[in-house]
């Protein structure tokens, strides 16, 4: 379990967004029990809410009118976090000035975890000087706030106050549950997308990698309780409740290897680095007008083995995609060399897998001659098949 997340609805028309935030927690292995207002029926019934949460949910501070509903009290005793999607301009002034007249804001009194808000409201209403002195008590408080962003609101109008991506949200509530899980506690760094090396100002040589991979791993790791931070590549993608630093070049990247990886337990070097570069990159612009043109390549040099390692650590896991012919010979190979711990070997050749695919399968072998094979998946099930696979020589490596 990732934690107990209660989740408070408000009556906003964002409410149906929250029905997303819950299936978010739920898929990343949270028990969650949801409390909506009065006004949250009027736009989602508490039922969809009943049947998509882990623990139920209610609207009422009564199940009927003799018998109490949720001990609020003891649920605040057993919850991590208390989530309020959306959290409107008037529900964030009671919780802000300690009114508790409803199933929510009652709980809100009770609760003694961390608190997220996600605010959503008219431009008027987000900017008014009421609505951000209630958040700044919230804050001083402790509670993080995933501002709303600009877009088109309810009244037909353009401007900020939209909820924010449900995904943003879902990455905040994660990042502030406690550490829990197979990898609480662990210090991840994952390397995840393409190099770009230039050619001229205008020119790169790169390669065909998403960065996909090492996405999935750094949200698998972050789920599996890791504190994470990813370094990543153009155009990879940036999952919420994560740190993230970007690189361009291998240079870049080999920087950034350098000064987070003595503070990382495990690298996951999973980034396609390029084998070469251009030895000199011309000034300005070239043109084809000059006819032909000779491209003088030099080898760049190899990260992984580069990577400073105090005493073995952190764990180094790298990534090797070849022939599927030779896929465990060269994968073996390649570990030796950039004196790895484990490599998690992909094949090149097989239709409908690897760079720019969605799905993915692997064959891992560590240092200690462990070898694991893992089928034909998404991407996101194999990142999280294989952390869970190397979770034990990790913990172990952490402890040496």
């Amino acid at each position: 379990m990732r934690g107990r997340v209660v989740l408070g609805v408000s009556g906003g028309i964002a409410a149906f967004r929250a029905v997303e935030v819950l299936r978010g927690l739920v898929r990343a292995g949270c028990r969650v029990h949801t409390i909506l207002t009065e006004n949250a029926t009027r736009f989602v019934g508490p039922r969809t809410f009943a049947v998509l949460s882990t623990d139920g949910a209610e609207a009422s501070l009564w199940s009927d009118p003799t018998n109490p509903g949720v001990d609020h009290v003891a649920l605040g005793r057993g919850s991590d976090l208390l989530l309020v999607v959306p959290a409107t301009a008037n529900v964030l002034a009671k919780m802000a000035s300690g009114v508790a007249d409803d199933a929510l804001t009652t709980y809100a009194l009770a609760h003694r975890g961390r608190l997220v808000v996600a605010p959503a409201m008219n431009t008027a209403m987000w900017r008014h000087a009421a609505t951000q002195r209630a958040l700044a008590t919230l804050r001083e408080r402790g509670a993080t706030v995933v501002e709303p962003v600009s877009g088109f609101l309810a009244e037909g109008e353009t401007g900020l106050g939209k909820l924010a991506a449900v995904d943003d949200i879902v990455g905040a509530a994660l990042a502030a549950l406690p550490p829990r899980g197979a990898l609480a506690g662990v210090r991840v760094l994952v390397s995840a997308g393409p190099t770009r090396e230039p050619i001229d100002a205008v020119r790169v040589i790169t390669n065909r990698s998403s960065g996909r991979m090492g996405v999935a791993l750094a949200v698998a790791a972050r789920d599996l309780g890791a504190e994470v931070r990813l370094l990543a590549g153009p155009a990879v993608p940036a999952p919420p409740g994560i740190a993230i630093d970007r690189f361009e070049t291998a240079a870049d990247l080999g920087r950034l290897l350098g000064v987070h990886g003595a503070d990382a337990d495990v690298v996951w070097h999973a980034a396609a680095v390029a084998d070469f570069r251009p030895a000199a990159v011309a000034e300005g612009k070239l043109d084809r007008r000059q006819g032909p043109l000779q491209l003088t390549l030099e080898p760049v040099p190899d990260l992984a083995a580069a990577m400073p390692r105090a005493q073995g650590r952190p764990y180094l896991a790298i990534f090797a995609a070849e022939r599927a012919a030779d896929l465990e010979a060269r994968a073996a190979a390649k570990m030796a060399a950039k004196g790895a711990d484990a490599v998690v070997a992909n094949p090149i050749d097989e239709p409908g897998l690897g760079m720019e695919e969605a799905r993915n399968r692997a064959v891992v072998l560590t240092r200690l001659g462990i070898r694991r094979e893992f089928a034909a998946q998404g991407k996101e099930a194999l990142a999280r098949e294989l952390l869970l696979a190397l979770a034990g020589e990790v913990v172990a490596a952490r402890r040496r």
